[in-house]
């Protein structure tokens, strides 16, 4: 029981998944929730290049977010070869200023070396929540009042 409580936990903790069968995905830490739509995916000398739509799905403005990328070939069905895949994974931690308002939809590219998108059946992605920053809404200007002569 505990061990399923931990498992949901974490599916929270990151996402994974092909980013070549994959059109939305859903990244939720318990802190900042996103939504994301691959966009394409395309090759840059050595590696790739995913671009990427974001979307904030808090009611709060979320700026300074990083993320934490995990990328490599297909992940394999057989235990035995588990191991020896995971030594082949590329992973990096990615610093950004992007900023995002609730709601608004925001394009980011992310580089992936190492890997030939024909390759890149993995991709699994965390939030970076050392810089992160949550802002005030700015109150929306009141309409002016114009009186009736």
């Amino acid at each position: 029981m505990v061990k399923a409580v931990k498992d949901k936990q974490d599916e929270f903790v990151f996402t994974e998944f092909n980013p070549a069968q994959t059109q939305y995905f859903i990244l939720n830490n318990g802190s900042v929730g996103l939504a994301g739509k691959i966009l394409s995916i395309d090759a840059v000398e050595n590696g790739s290049v995913i671009r990427i739509s974001l979307v904030n799905l808090l009611s709060v403005p979320v700026s300074n977010m990083g993320f934490y990328a995990t990328w490599g070939g297909e992940k394999p069905t057989d235990i035995n070869a588990l191991a020896k895949w995971q030594q082949l994974l590329f992973s990096t931690s990615m610093n950004s200023s992007l900023k995002l308002l609730p709601g608004q939809w925001q394009d980011i590219n992310l580089t992936l070396k190492g890997v030939s998108p024909n390759n890149l059946k993995y991709l699994k992605l965390a939030i970076n929540m050392a810089n992160i920053q949550f802002d005030r809404l700015q109150p929306a200007e009141s309409p002016q009042r114009k009186n009736k002569k």
